[in-house]
């Protein structure tokens, strides 16, 4: 296979990251849900599955809790209580110290601190970003330029979040400065910590390594979850622990002429969920989903739109005479039932959306299934799981007892 675009992938998990992915209650275990729906997934194989992340979580939070006191700013920013789950939404779900941190990576692990004006800049980026980049959950049909509290403030009205969200967001921007240098400080005692609790998943963490090392199964594993990559992109993969099961993406398409640069935090169990679900593609409630993801009239002419050429965000707002926001809720719909997808291309320097053909076929063989007897849907099944792990090369994940 030639080689399309330049890859490298982080040694270890942005610790920072995991560390308030840790503290606050976010829907860090969302595979749950599809797990016990899953056909494939007894009680017993869950429950060994989930065991050794609720146990880092808990040995983090365990260790993180006394040090957070050091930095009262940074734990003002731990929300103790479960987020709601909107599972027809884009937005309105991380907390806003999530974001951030994702935003902030780079400017965070860098070797030496940028200057205050150069820290001024990324941070306004960031919260731009944050605002108004329809890859990070936002509705906004424009390019949210941030320059002072002001401007967060009006870009806030139009900003589909819970009230409770943009407080943070206001107060986090008026403390960027004290927060940086908190989390600054703060980095290398998470770090010491996560790579204490390591361990508890290093098993899974080696395989999800190993898989990112091949270019081809990561090509594979875009493909899975709806991201098309053509040649000259530019791909940081940064493994993710507690978001075991997902993939944020964040793509900049002004890096220059010639490239477009991606930064993919990648739950190290993403390449194995992907396979089972591919196992467990007759499954009911799967087939239910997706039924659900057609039966509205908007949807369907997003995707007949797409049948005659991939789109970006605001060129299908304006055909169907919608707003941005109405439009990427739906198409967040789509895409968790892997009904459509992105692509990603130099040349056109937009993020696309096109039709997902292969998404639309296993429903048509989905609803074949239901005039099958019980032994021949069985057989079909086993079929199916055979000629999957065939393809993989007969690789099969062994659940850490």
């Amino acid at each position: 296979m030639s080689k399309l675009w330049n890859l490298s992938t982080q040694p270890e998990p942005f610790w920072l990251l995991e560390a308030m992915l840790c503290m606050n209650y976010v829907h860090v275990l969302d595979s749950e849900e599809w797990l016990n729906k899953s056909g494939s997934w007894s009680q017993r194989k869950k429950e060994e599955f989930l065991a050794p992340y609720r146990s880092f979580r808990e040995e983090m939070r365990a260790k993180l809790q006394p040090i957070l006191k050091q930095f009262p700013m940074v734990a003002g920013h731990v929300d103790p209580n479960p987020r709601k789950h909107d599972r027809e939404s884009l937005r309105g779900y991380d907390s806003p110290i999530i974001s951030f941190l994702v935003q902030m990576q780079n400017v965070l692990e860098a070797p030496e601190r940028p200057t205050e004006e150069a820290l001024e800049k990324g941070v306004n980026y960031a919260f731009g970003q944050m605002l108004g980049n329809d890859l990070q959950k936002s509705c906004q049909d424009r390019k949210i330029v941030i320059g002072s509290m002001e401007d967060v403030i009006e870009a806030l009205e139009g900003w589909d979040g819970e009230d409770g969200d943009k407080f943070k967001i206001l107060r986090l921007y008026l403390e960027r400065r004290e927060i940086m240098e908190q989390l600054w400080n703060l980095q290398e005692p998470c770090r010491e910590i996560g790579r204490g609790c390591l361990t508890l998943v290093g098993e899974r963490f080696d395989a999800c390594m190993e898989k990112c090392g091949d270019q081809k199964e990561v090509n594979v594993l875009m493909r899975g979850v709806g991201v098309r990559l053509e040649e000259d992109c530019i791909i940081k993969i940064t493994p993710m622990i507690m978001r075991y099961d997902g993939i944020m993406i964040q793509a900049d398409e002004s890096v220059g002429a010639e490239s477009v640069s991606m930064n993919i935090h990648l739950g190290i169990e993403t390449f194995y969920l992907l396979a089972s679900k591919s196992d467990d593609l007759y499954n009911d409630d799967r087939l239910l989903a997706q039924l659900k993801a057609l039966g509205d009239l908007t949807r369907l002419k997003i995707l007949h739109l797409l049948v005659e050429r991939p789109c970006y965000l605001q060129e299908m707002a304006k055909e169907l005479e919608l707003t941005p926001a109405t439009v990427l809720h739906h198409l967040g719909i789509l895409m968790e039932q892997e009904l459509i997808e992105i692509m990603v291309t130099k040349e056109k320097k937009k993020i696309y959306y096109q039709l997902r053909e292969q998404g639309l076929q296993e429903i048509s063989r989905g609803i074949m299934q239901l005039a099958l007897s019980r032994q021949e849907r069985k057989e079909q099944q086993e079929k199916q799981i055979w000629e999957g792990q065939e393809k993989q090369g007969g690789w099969q994940w062994t659940i850490q007892k």
